[in-house]
């Protein structure tokens, strides 16, 4: 047997599709899986255990589409799972020319046309959205897990970062990760450089990809930013040496809650009960302004975006202070 798993992008929803994966494996345990994803977010992926292989979506490269579009033909899959659901990705699984092609019932832009199974599924949290195609295909429930494997090589390099840094490594490590997708999304330069200034010196770290990367050692002042210099396997490496990551609303914070460290979340313009991190172990932190959360990528309130601004930097640390 022969399937493919439509999950191209973003980061953390990626993350929140493995548990849905690794029951599908369980379930067709000797079926060829590959997962069509964005080229950029490929190297999450490189190790995960119940995968055969990875299709990249070269979404910035559209004279590579003809290329996908033949590959997608050529793989001759009998099962097809879409957890994106939007047009394209449902037009991808349509290409596929498979005999089962499964999407969600809350998929946009017309997606629902290009399935053959719809698969309802309540407004809950994305892990358990995802969940609900795993049963629908006869999978048992089992234990949330996110198998995102591990390798040697991302350990000696998680290594050498760390040899040539200034941490002191006897100490569990605490993780900064600034950046978010949206801008509304941000708590803020200057409230993350105080809250670096009050933690315990030698165990903080920034993170944050190398588009990220001038802005965040700016921030870091003292403190290393290791912004750009992993993949995301190799962060990945890393959270799991933390003792906590402090994170807004981003696909970071959700490798974090995949990996077991746990977080403090800071939310504002989202709702935590559906992209919040997964699992008991995190402490989330909301202003509680009445328009929050909005789900909106802009903020028209005044002051603007007061539900990330309001949270003041006394409550992070106090917050961070439970698990370090």
């Amino acid at each position: 047997m022969r399937i493919l798993i439509i999950k191209p992008s973003s980061l953390g929803d990626v993350v929140h599709a493995l548990p849905t994966v690794n029951l599908i494996r369980k379930h067709f345990p000797d079926a060829h899986i590959s997962w069509l994803i964005n080229d950029s977010l490929v190297s999450l992926l490189k190790h995960c255990p119940v995968i055969n292989d990875i299709i990249a979506f070269p979404r910035h490269d559209w004279a590579k589409i003809p290329a996908l579009v033949r590959q997608l033909r050529l793989g001759r899959f009998d099962l097809v799972v879409d957890l994106q659901g939007l047009l394209r990705s449902g037009l991808m699984a349509w290409t596929t020319g498979a005999p089962r092609r499964v999407g969600l019932s809350d998929a946009r832009e017309g997606a629902r046309l290009f399935y053959n199974e719809v698969v309802k599924v309540p407004r809950v949290h994305a892990v358990e959205r995802y969940l609900h195609a795993a049963r629908h295909l006869g999978c048992n429930d089992g234990p949330v897990e996110f198998p995102l494997g591990a390798s040697d090589t991302d350990r000696k390099h998680v290594d050498e970062l760390l040899r040539h840094s200034t941490l002191n490594t006897q100490h569990s490590l605490i993780a900064i990760n600034p950046s978010a997708r949206w801008e509304i999304k941000l708590w803020g330069v200057d409230k993350y450089r105080a809250l670096a200034e009050r933690l315990p010196q030698g165990r903080v770290v920034f993170t944050g990809s190398a588009s990220e990367a001038d802005w965040i050692g700016r921030m870091a002042q003292g403190c290393p930013s290791l912004a750009g210099k992993t993949d995301l396997a190799q962060l990945v490496e890393l959270y799991r040496r933390c003792a906590l990551v402090i994170s807004n609303d981003s696909g970071p914070m959700h490798i974090a809650t995949a990996v077991g460290t746990p977080v403090v979340a800071i939310f504002g313009p989202t709702d935590p009960a559906l992209t919040g991190p997964y699992r008991s172990r995190h402490i989330v932190l909301r202003a509680g302004i009445p328009c929050s959360p909005c789900m909106k990528d802009h903020c028209t309130h005044k002051p603007h975006m007061e539900c990330m601004t309001a949270v003041p930097v006394e409550r992070v640390l106090a917050a961070a202070k439970h698990f370090i």
